[in-house]
């Protein structure tokens, strides 16, 4: 028996004796507890002092009859899920098929068998147990998913979307953050907020994971309708029919605009700052902050043809004029020679390297980091005769690598306390020459087929 407690069983008929013998029937069971209504109208005054698991109803009753009894009780939500064995002497097609078109569950013939009575009513009243231990469950989880829901809504902005990516729903927070209104969005394409900042591989990435049945998580940057920027930690899982089929996604997204704005604010000091050490570092040399402006220019064009990641490339651009920082700690006396250093002078001049290393290496920060191996690193060769440690081909960093063409290529170019600029033909010619001796041979490719983009910065920085 599904059901814990005993169950309350409504006989209603207008002959007592009939009453009194499924009564009897049912309480050898122990299982119910047994009331009674000798009219139809009674039985509705029954049924509003307690619930009830069944009702056992007999269909020719004086006034109400038991077909109208039913059709009233299956209107009333109250009542509607009670289930009702109909009760007669009736036994033909006809009594049964209007027994079942006015809400009965089953039908009993008088007299009745015993057994055939307690099994039909024991089936009944386990049925009708398990549905509402079912709707209950189901009642208590709409609970839950409706707590969720307004959990998940006031923290965080929501939306749904078909398989094409088509919008379904959004809450607020959804439409607070992009600045469109709902209306606006319902049926729209998620592409309406792509940034071009975002990498397409990004996307590339979420399409193929959520598409698989697994949960997506990252940062994205999107566009508001007014055409400002904001970021948001994204969580997108698909969500499975019974079959474990992709019906629809959902993307949960908390809002950390402020956070990265501040964070582009810090990085933007920090560049400004580098910047200033490391125009610091070439003015000891009586060169100006335009060089180390260059050579960031020039190894950010190198990196990106290189296919390094975007955010190599923004760390090697930041960090690039930090290349000859060690050159602050080089006596002026070697550092401003305008003749060719002696030996001893340049193995000083050569530990510029080592300095710069020392300034930055001790720090935790990534773009130190980047700014320590650059300064360590831009002076080693490609056929491993370079200094300060001799490291060759692709034991050197790539940043270095890059960085050593930028900077040689801007040195040669323009006029330097011991030398007069070279043309740019020669500039070239001399490190092409040096392609698989000082340079990597791939870089030094990269430099000559986008020579145009390289001059056209050497033209706005000429100074």
């Amino acid at each position: 028996m599904l059901c814990k407690n005993k169950q309350n069983i409504l006989i209603v008929d207008d002959n007592s004796k009939n009453i009194q013998l499924a009564a009897s029937v049912l309480k050898s069971t122990d299982l119910y507890t047994i009331f009674f209504a000798l009219s139809g109208e009674k039985a509705f005054e029954q049924l509003k002092l307690r619930p009830y698991s069944l009702i056992l109803l007999d269909i020719n009753m004086p006034g109400i009859n038991g077909y109208e009894v039913a059709a009233i009780l299956k209107k009333n939500p109250q009542t509607k899920n009670i289930p009702i064995i109909f009760l007669s002497a009736n036994a033909n097609q006809e009594s049964i098929r209007k027994g079942f078109e006015h809400g009965g569950e089953d039908y009993i013939t008088k007299p009745f068998d015993d057994l055939e009575l307690l099994h039909r009513v024991k089936t009944h009243v386990e049925l009708f147990c398990s549905k509402e231990k079912l709707q209950d469950e189901v009642n208590d989880t709409r609970a839950i998913l409706e707590q969720y829901k307004i959990a998940v809504d006031a923290g965080s902005s929501v939306s749904k979307s078909d398989l094409q990516g088509n919008i379904t729903y959004v809450n607020d927070k959804f439409c607070e953050l992009s600045k469109y209104s709902r209306e606006e969005l319902i049926g729209k394409n998620h592409n309406i907020f792509k940034s071009p900042d975002t990498d397409e591989k990004v996307y590339k990435e979420l399409w193929e994971t959520v598409a698989n049945k697994k949960i997506w998580t990252g940062l994205l940057k999107n566009i508001a309708k007014d055409g400002t920027n904001y970021y948001f930690e994204s969580t997108i899982l698909p969500l499975l029919n019974f079959n474990q089929e992709i019906v629809e996604y959902i993307s949960m997204r908390t809002n950390i605009t402020k956070e990265m704005q501040l964070k582009e604010d810090i990085i933007a000091t920090q560049r400004e700052v580098i910047f200033t050490l490391g125009a610091l570092g070439e003015r000891r040399s009586e060169e100006t902050g335009e060089h180390v402006n260059r050579v960031a220019l020039f190894s950010e064009i190198l990196a990106r043809a290189y296919g390094c990641s975007k955010d190599s490339i923004t760390l090697l651009k930041m960090a690039s004029p930090m290349h000859d920082i060690g050159k602050v700690i080089v006596p002026d006396a070697i550092l401003l020679k305008p003749a060719q250093l002696t030996h001893d002078e340049f193995e000083i001049m050569k530990d510029h390297t080592v300095h710069g290393w020392e300034i930055f290496n001790k720090s935790e920060h990534e773009l130190l980091k980047t700014a320590a191996i650059i300064a360590y690193e831009h002076h080693e060769k490609w056929d491993g005769t370079g200094y300060p440690r001799g490291l060759k081909a692709e034991e050197i960093h790539i940043f270095g690598r890059i960085t050593a063409v930028a900077d040689v290529f801007d040195a040669l170019s323009h006029d330097r306390v011991y030398k007069e600029a070279w043309g740019i033909e020669d500039t070239l010619q001399y490190i092409k020459e040096q392609s698989g001796k000082s340079f990597d041979p791939k870089i030094v490719t990269l430099l000559v087929q986008n020579i145009d983009a390289i001059l056209a910065v050497k033209k706005q920085y000429n100074k």
